[in-house]
């Protein structure tokens, strides 16, 4: 009998190192390559910058270290996705999508709408920072900003915070629609909520994202064509182009109508009793 449970022990005790192993295997590999990716958006921006320093005439070859930068970000931010997690002394490892997972288990058009803002934005001001130091222009950082983006941005946030907060009121009269972790999926997005609308499609879901997505395509070609038809032996600085009030006016009304119909509960007036 002594021998058995020395076997069993030295049995458990392997089984628990190797379970550690493949943690830190798990944890540790993501973080060179999250490393290694901002390494390499920096390197793409650095030497674009050094190539092209001279150049007397514009080169579409200045979108290429954005793309990389987008690229990059996005990788990131699918590697913080997958992430293990220790719940309750188990560790879950989620999916690349899980950035846009929220409380319920469900994909979040808020947090989309977030992300891909964060995205556009955040490497544009990179790869357009960068250049500017490496041509050497006297404010490297006068990015030009516009307050219209800047409202946009806020926008995106405030939806952000104000969604969970709608939703939470609803769970306290057990009307939110929640999955069960891991099942979530894309048309999350374009889904119902509640219990009673959780099968349907919710047009205002529908027409933000469709709002959103021609806004960044729209601003991202503009950025895109600020890039291409500078000059880099010039003293020009890169900059943001200016944002038409129009756009952001439905952006606005847009956000409202999809916050304002997430407040109102969603039950089926068929239902059965």
């Amino acid at each position: 009998m002594g021998a058995c449970s020395r076997r069993e022990n030295v049995v458990s005790i392997a089984v628990g190192r190797q379970s550690l192993e493949s943690e830190a295997v798990a944890v540790i590999a993501p973080r060179y390559l999250f490393v290694c990716l901002i390494v390499l958006l920096i390197a793409a921006n650095i030497v674009t910058g050094a190539m092209t320093e001279r150049d007397s005439v514009p080169t579409p070859w200045l979108l290429l270290p954005w793309g990389i930068t987008a690229a990059c970000m996005i990788a990131c931010f699918a590697i913080i996705g997958k992430l293990p997690v220790r719940v309750a002394g188990q560790v879950s490892v989620s999916d690349w999508r899980s950035i846009l997972v929220d409380q319920r288990n469900k994909m979040s058009l808020a947090r989309l709408q977030l992300v891909l803002w964060s995205v556009l934005v955040i490497s544009a001001a990179l790869t357009e920072g960068i250049l500017n130091s490496i041509w050497g222009r006297p404010e490297p950082l006068n990015l030009a900003i516009p307050s219209q983006l800047w409202i946009v941005l806020g926008l995106s946030s405030a939806s952000f915070v104000a969604a969970p907060v709608v939703l939470g009121s609803k769970a306290d009269h057990k009307w939110l629609h929640t999955k069960a972790p891991g099942q979530h999926a894309w048309r999350d997005i374009f889904y119902g909520d509640d219990t009673g609308n959780a099968d349907q499609v919710d047009v205002s879901k529908v027409q933000q994202f469709f709002f959103t997505v021609l806004l960044i395509i729209s601003y991202a070609v503009a950025i895109g064509n600020i890039l291409v038809t500078i000059t880099p032996s010039s003293a020009t600085c890169l900059s943001f182009p200016r944002l038409d009030p129009g756009f952001v006016g439905i952006m606005a009304v847009s956000q409202v109508a999809y916050i304002a119909y997430k407040a109102i509960p969603q039950n089926k007036t068929d239902a059965p009793n």
